[in-house]
């Protein structure tokens, strides 16, 4: 009862202040809503009609009259086979069949132009990416598509530090391009050995033009639905799923900075000695807070949860997973909320208190991802996200929404239930030391 006592005078208090509501439970629905709207071009979502095409630079080192030259010369001397009559065209199986490709050409808006101008349209952001042809491109695709031999072709793919979706799109669908003709190659290959076992000799090529034609055609009718290239059981995130995650988890994290004062009102109320007039111990003071600050942080997740599943229309995926990792997310605010409370009471003002709602929590923040995605961040602000709770929650709930399971978020449940019980400890020591000074 008098843990109850506790917690049902300090929700009251908690919801009577105005101020605090609007910042912990109106503004991150504001925040959500508008950013899910003004940031929607910067996801992809899977239901999306139409996707606006990634501008990108095409650099083409290469000599293609040079190079078919020399691939005619070399082959006559290697193989003593006259093919000058060659209709394998690698720029056109390339430029033609592949950038033509219906799917490919409703995502890539390409450029032919030099290098120097095409990093330069990088680095002014004017396009996401640059595709390098090398030299020797024609002559070594030749090779590999009309001889026994293999060469090597560097394709190189550079992308915008700051468009990294964009970027990837572009380099999935190079290796996608990679990978149909090493299955051509592949394919001739075999053609050509079984040509050769059967002693056919030179005249195995006379048709090679009208079979390189028939696999080319893999190209030309290569699949690439950016759309659907996901892992089974998995999909886009939406902005309006991503924001809603880093609201939530940024936001949350203010219960805690409520939770920081707390004890130190009580002090400076007089309330707390009135308290231990009425024989209400340290763990019983202790324990509402924590529950105190555990309710409104779940109060504030259950919030932002129906809004955006309502308003937003995020669909959150299963329900259990959902509902141990809000527990989770809760328990470690709660015990951060102690560890902050405690250490204000300590030093007897509320500057920490303060600091963590106006610096600590923006650090927290950014560090997670709740104001950019971690994917744009530079590596080193992605490696260090994990210490922040705020980002193994953001990291956990999207999880979810792709579709993932309950193993697939274990550690993030666990490293916040550790947290929790690591705060609250520390928060415990901290308060009866400097309680047992002033008792």
């Amino acid at each position: 009862m008098k843990v109850l006592s506790i917690i049902i005078k300090d929700l009251k208090i908690v919801l009577s202040d105005k101020q605090a509501i609007i910042i912990t439970m109106l503004m991150p629905l504001i925040l959500m809503t508008i950013l899910s709207m003004a940031l929607k071009g910067s996801f992809m979502d899977s239901d999306d009609g139409g996707i606006e095409k990634i501008p990108v630079a095409l650099v083409k080192q290469y000599d293609e009259g040079a190079d078919s030259k020399i691939f005619i010369k070399t082959l006559e001397k290697r193989l003593n086979i006259d093919i000058s009559r060659d209709e394998v065209n690698p720029e056109e199986m390339f430029f033609g069949d592949f950038l033509g490709n219906e799917e490919v050409s409703k995502l890539i808006d390409y450029r032919v132009v030099e290098e120097d101008r095409a990093m330069e349209l990088l680095n002014e952001g004017e396009i996401s990416a640059i595709i390098i042809l090398p030299e020797k491109y024609i002559y070594d695709m030749k090779i590999n598509l009309l001889t026994p031999f293999r060469n090597n072709v560097d394709v190189k793919v550079l992308t915008h530090p700051g468009r990294a979706l964009a970027g990837e799109i572009v380099t999935s669908l190079m290796e996608a391009y990679t990978n149909t003709m090493s299955s051509v190659i592949i394919g001739k290959n075999v053609l050509i050995e079984s040509a050769s076992a059967n002693d056919m000799g030179g005249d195995g090529f006379d048709n090679i033009d009208e079979i390189m034609e028939g696999m080319t055609d893999l190209v030309a009718g290569m699949k690439v639905n950016i759309n659907n290239v996901t892992v089974e059981g998995r999909r886009t995130i939406k902005s309006s799923e991503y924001y809603a995650v880093a609201m939530m988890t940024m936001f949350v994290l203010y219960a805690a900075g409520q939770g920081g004062r707390m004890l130190l009102e009580e002090k400076d109320n007089q309330t707390y000695q009135r308290m231990v007039v009425a024989d209400i111990s340290k763990p019983h003071i202790l324990t509402g807070k924590f529950i105190v600050i555990f309710l409104i942080a779940a109060i504030q997740i259950t919030i932002m949860l129906a809004y955006s599943h309502f308003a937003l229309k995020v669909n959150w995926g299963n329900i259990k997973s959902l509902l141990v990792l809000s527990t989770a997310s809760a328990f470690s605010v709660a015990g951060l909320g102690i560890f902050i409370g405690s250490l204000t009471y300590r030093a007897e003002n509320y500057r920490l208190a303060n600091a963590f709602e106006s610096v600590i929590i923006q650090v927290m923040a950014f560090l997670g991802g709740s104001f950019f995605p971690l994917d744009l961040m530079p590596e080193i602000i992605r490696k260090v996200s994990f210490i922040s709770l705020n980002g193994v929650g953001l990291k956990a709930y999207l999880k979810i929404i792709l579709g993932y399971g309950f193993s697939d978020i274990l550690i993030n449940v666990s490293i916040l239930a550790i947290a929790g019980i690591l705060f609250t400890l520390a928060g415990v020591i901290i308060f009866n030391k400097e309680v047992s000074k002033n008792a």
